[in-house]
């Protein structure tokens, strides 16, 4: 990982804390601010891209000010500026790695929203609910979002039950006419799947600290882990977990993945795969876990 690179990661990570800071002075002794009000940030087509389903879980605005970093504010977020005048603001989506709190982020493969000339009106609210897309170096490198009968995934040795692909006749959440699904029950303990290309065999993912992240997209009354099968011709097959799912109480949830961290210690491998594992966690009760619009993405 070059410098620049990890220093945008480490700050990314101990910014966290500072969700709803107050902004620096940027005009001699001003103290009354211009506010701006972000209620959401849309994501939108990039037409250079093959992106799939349009769907996001956009929970933060990281905001600058000329270059400068004001700071990061959990959605809705009304954000004081210390500023006067036309100054350049710049918009990131933020996520949270893992579904976790703690590990907010700007999204590295959108772009942001820049405003070259904003006009900043002090003891003002400007609305603003920007559309931001993925970046045109951004690489699908594997997607799933059932709608063609031919899978991209596959129980493993591991799982005594399949993959189901499901069809409803109108479109469902959280996107699309098709959906995955795996059932557990007394005669079924164990689901487990696995990305697969029958050309390849797996994914041949960027290293050494390049961003690798799944999106997903997830429905399910049972625990649900996430993890990689890294693939090392001279060592054989490690099963590396990366983060557990909870229920979601009959409610689809979007969650960014971070791949990075496994991919990176093992970057020795031949290719990679990601897999889904459940197990059976009462008795007498049908457990099921949803999916849909699956993504692994990289920057070229």
């Amino acid at each position: 990982m070059d410098s620049v690179r990890r220093f945008y990661w480490v700050i990314s990570i101990i910014i966290l804390g500072i969700i709803g800071v107050s902004c620096d002075k940027f005009e001699g002794d001003q103290t009354i601010p211009s506010y701006i009000h972000v209620d959401t940030i849309f994501l939108g087509n990039n037409p250079e891209l093959a992106e799939g389903a349009l769907t996001h879980n956009f929970t933060d605005v990281w905001a600058y000010i000329d270059d400068d970093l004001l700071g990061a504010f959990e959605l809705p977020a009304d954000i004081p500026v210390l500023a006067n005048g036309e100054h350049k603001l710049t918009l990131y989506a933020g996520i949270k790695l893992n579904g976790l709190s703690g590990t907010r982020s700007p999204y590295p493969f959108i772009e942001p929203r820049v405003y070259e000339n904003f006009n900043f009106i002090i003891d003002s609210t400007i609305i603003k609910n920007p559309t931001v897309t993925y970046r045109d170096n951004t690489v699908f490198a594997w997607m799933e979002n059932f709608e063609d009968p031919s899978l991209g995934l596959q129980p493993t040795s591991n799982s005594d039950t399949t993959i189901n692909r499901i069809m409803y006749s109108s479109s469902n959440p959280p996107y699309g006419l098709a959906s995955g699904a795996g059932y557990l029950d007394d005669s079924h303990a164990i689901f487990e799947i696995a990305s697969y290309d029958p050309e390849a065999g797996g994914l041949d993912l960027p290293r050494y600290g390049e961003y690798v992240l799944m999106e997903m997209e997830y429905n399910s009354n049972t625990q649900l882990l996430v993890g990689l099968f890294i693939y090392e011709i001279a060592s054989g097959i490690i099963q590396h977990s990366i983060v557990i799912l909870k229920p979601t109480d009959g409610k689809w949830k979007k969650i960014y993945v971070n791949l990075t961290p496994a991919v990176d210690q093992y970057s020795s491998a031949d290719y990679y795969n990601v897999y889904f594992h459940a197990e059976k966690q009462a008795y007498d009760d049908l457990e099921y876990v949803y999916l849909d619009n699956l993504k692994v993405i990289y920057r070229n």
